[in-house]
């Protein structure tokens, strides 16, 4: 699975649909590759800072247009006042070139209020709509982390906010789950499973994904555990599971032409 094709027949027949979103979810674990995912499946070279940490929703708007478009807006949460309402609705940006998007993520953050320390997470959204000619109708949203507890940082209040937030996303019957785990981390102590299967119960909306295969140590048990999961062998989900390697810190500079023969390579003479 790459940048440019969606092969699942799961997936194909849902992407048949006119309109369809991608859920985006993983526990809050540093650099497990979330904001990878979203960049290897729409080409859209996402922030991947092994510091940084998704902290409101961003909704990936894509849609089939003659000519090229790229808008970046704030939608308010409900809980907003109406001047807030308004203040943040000022915020649009059009952009020339993806290589700004960072800066304007970090804007949007700053008129969300999360440049303090008593705000750790918001309601609101980042709505970044591309258009142009083959791009599909689709829209991707990449949602914060899953918090397990509260810590120095993180309140009680913001690991129910996530959740919450995570949620409600899921439970759209015409959204798909992208339920991510990390090959550095035991996915059995990743809730991001437990929930998915909440919400799909019938297992007709979650694809589960396994990020950092390249951390794994060659032959460990830990390697056998995740090809075990990778196969469909130990949790168990209708649609299968789905490998991804993308690029690390060292290859932050690299295309995602680059980043696609730098996985193909790795699967061919993986394990």
């Amino acid at each position: 699975m790459n940048g440019n094709t969606f092969e699942t027949p799961g997936l194909k027949s849902m992407l048949a649909a006119d309109s369809l979103s991608l859920v985006n979810v993983i526990d809050q674990l540093r650099s497990q590759g979330k904001s990878s995912v979203l960049e290897a499946i729409s080409g859209i070279p996402f922030p991947t800072k092994d510091s940084l940490c998704t902290r409101f929703a961003t909704e990936l708007v894509l849609r089939r247009t003659r000519e090229v478009h790229i808008g970046v807006s704030i939608v308010p949460s409900h809980d907003r006042t109406k001047e807030q309402c308004e203040q943040l609705g000022k915020f649009k940006e059009l952009l020339q070139t993806f290589d700004d998007l960072p800066k304007l993520i970090d804007k949007a953050k700053e008129a969300m209020g999360l440049t303090t320390a008593t705000s750790a997470f918001s309601n609101d959204v980042l709505r970044v709509e591309i258009s142009g000619p083959g791009r599909p109708h689709l829209t991707i949203v990449d949602l914060p982390g899953l918090i397990h507890s509260e810590n120095k940082l993180q309140t009680a209040s913001d690991v129910e906010l996530v959740q919450s937030m995570i949620r409600s996303y899921m439970a759209h019957k015409r959204t798909v789950i992208l339920a991510v785990v990390s090959a550095k981390n035991d996915y059995a102590n990743q809730i991001v499973l437990k929930l998915a299967k909440e919400a799909d119960p019938k297992g007709l909306r979650a694809l589960d994904i396994i990020t950092k295969p390249d951390t794994l140590p060659e032959g460990s048990d830990s390697e056998d555990a995740f090809i075990s999961l990778a196969k469909n062998e130990d949790v168990e989900f209708r649609l299968g599971w789905h490998v991804l390697k993308n690029r690390n810190y060292e290859m932050r500079y690299c295309s995602l032409v680059e980043r696609d023969e730098a996985e193909a390579q790795f699967f061919n003479t993986g394990a």
